[in-house]
């Protein structure tokens, strides 16, 4: 009994925490771009582009291929952040 109880609690934190987290990259599409894009140039840079959702999937995709450390969870949270905030 103790073990699903013990399997159950894990269970139920990794989903919690995982919600949170994605809860909060939703909140901080700014700041992926602030923390992860400054790395290598001026966050300036991509805000005074404008671009088709196409477009910036196309240049966040260049950016990984360029060594941008971005998972795809927050490749996501940045696209539509770009795309939302930055579009023609």
């Amino acid at each position: 009994m103790n073990k699903t109880l013990l399997f159950g609690t894990i269970i139920a934190f990794v989903f919690t925490t995982g919600a949170a987290t994605l809860a909060q990259a939703e909140l901080d599409g700014a700041a992926l771009l602030e923390q992860r894009c400054s790395v290598c140039h001026p966050s300036a840079r991509p805000k005074a582009a404008k671009k088709s959702p196409e477009q910036w999937a196309s240049t966040v995709t260049r950016m990984q291929g360029k060594g941008a450390k971005i998972s795809e969870e927050e490749r996501k949270v940045l696209l539509d952040h770009l795309s939302k905030t930055y579009k023609p």
